[in-house]
């Protein structure tokens, strides 16, 4: 896995928490969150992700790592 892929990854999934209400209503964007990347990420990039998690996730909003932590 390249670090260009991941930071993408952290990217999107840190945008997808941000225009979920991150900011207003954390266990909500979340839940909508997982939700997203549960149904449109492949497996492959859900997993690549989940593996950056568990290395330390620099870089991951809170709403993203919780969101993870779900996927």
């Amino acid at each position: 896995m390249s670090s260009k892929q991941v930071e993408q990854l952290v990217k999107m999934a840190n945008q997808i928490a941000l225009n979920t209400g991150a900011h207003t209503n954390a266990e909500d964007s979340a839940r909508r969150t997982g939700e997203h990347i549960r149904k449109f990420w492949t497996r492959a990039m859900q997993e690549q992700l989940a593996a950056y998690l568990r290395e330390g996730g620099d870089g991951l909003e809170p709403v993203a790592v919780q969101a993870l932590s779900e996927v």
